[in-house]
């Protein structure tokens, strides 16, 4: 299999890992906290990841020593991500916050102008127009559609914004850091830093008389930020960033397919789904937009 195969079916699987994941958050949901949930992903992702490089490449806790404040602030960055996407899901729907949170890029386009000095393209200038557009036309569905509170669903988009807002700083953390340290060695740090964040927020009573869907819930759930996050730092090292972005974006379509066949089943924790073909069109329209923006060429 050549770098670009297996490039691309790196990416692959981190798409398909982050298209069921909010979904499988919202099952989670209905018997775990948040703080809970994340706390569990944060420390069964490094435990894992400690115990594979104190085995084959100890050298990578030395930045845990003397860690440094990029990774540090990484870490805090992230752990707002989570607490914000988390409460998202769980205040309006899977598909709703998967479309949302592709402000993400969006954002972190606009920090590599700012910040990076970094130039737009023609298409790139496009894609924000239209990604908006998209945005105007999916919001709009969903307000006229809602099976929630009008308020309920406000708050819980405020809160994807700021999960937004918080992975567009963690990502400008993460790109200095990786100029010298390597990816995997900065996430045990920023795993360390966002467990202990959440560990005198987390409620562990809830793991008292769990059955074996409730700890394959949280075994997914914890094995989707080590996997996912794995995958797609082995891809950045294989195929252009741009062709990873593209890929990326398009994890939302998982989402919609996957919760519009749920909502079949009329499952009570997907009761929230209420997309209509328009808010189908604005997705669409919203995640060509990112696409024309990270894809840059």
């Amino acid at each position: 299999m050549s770098n670009h195969s297996k490039g691309m079916l790196m990416i692959s699987i981190t798409a398909v890992l982050w298209g069921i994941l909010a979904i499988v958050l919202k099952y989670a949901l209905q018997r775990f906290s948040g703080n809970t949930i994340i706390w569990f992903r944060f420390t069964f992702s490094f435990v894992f990841l400690a115990g594979y490089y104190i085995i084959h490449r100890p050298q990578f806790f030395e930045i845990l020593k003397t860690p440094p404040i990029l990774g540090i602030l990484a870490g805090l960055a992230l752990a707002g991500n989570y607490l914000g996407f988390t409460t998202g899901v769980d205040l309006t729907s899977p598909s709703n916050a998967q479309i949302l949170i592709q402000i993400a890029p969006l954002l972190v386009a606009v920090v590599g102008v700012v910040y990076f000095k970094e130039s737009l393209t023609i298409l790139q200038k496009s894609g924000f127009g239209i990604a908006a557009a998209g945005f105007l036309l999916f919001y709009r569905d969903q307000l006229h559609h809602l099976v929630i509170s009008s308020q309920q669903y406000t708050l819980g988009n405020l809160w994807i914004i700021f999960a937004a807002i918080t992975w567009a700083f963690f990502a400008v953390f993460q790109k200095n850091l990786v100029r010298i340290w390597a990816p995997q060695q900065t996430n045990l740090l920023i795993y360390l830093v966002a467990a202990m964040i959440f560990s005198p927020l987390a409620v562990f009573q809830e793991f008292q008389g769990l059955n074996l869907s409730d700890w394959l819930t949280l075994i997914f759930l914890g094995a989707n930020t080590l996997i996912a996050y794995g995958t797609l730092g082995e891809a950045l090292k294989l195929i252009p960033a741009n062709q990873v972005s593209a890929i990326i974006v398009l994890n939302p379509l998982i989402t919609l397919t996957v919760a519009g066949v749920l909502s079949v089943q009329k499952l009570p924790w997907l009761s929230s789904e209420s997309t209509t073909l328009l808010g189908y069109a604005g997705a669409l329209l919203l995640l060509a937009g990112v696409v024309l923006v990270v894809k840059k060429a």
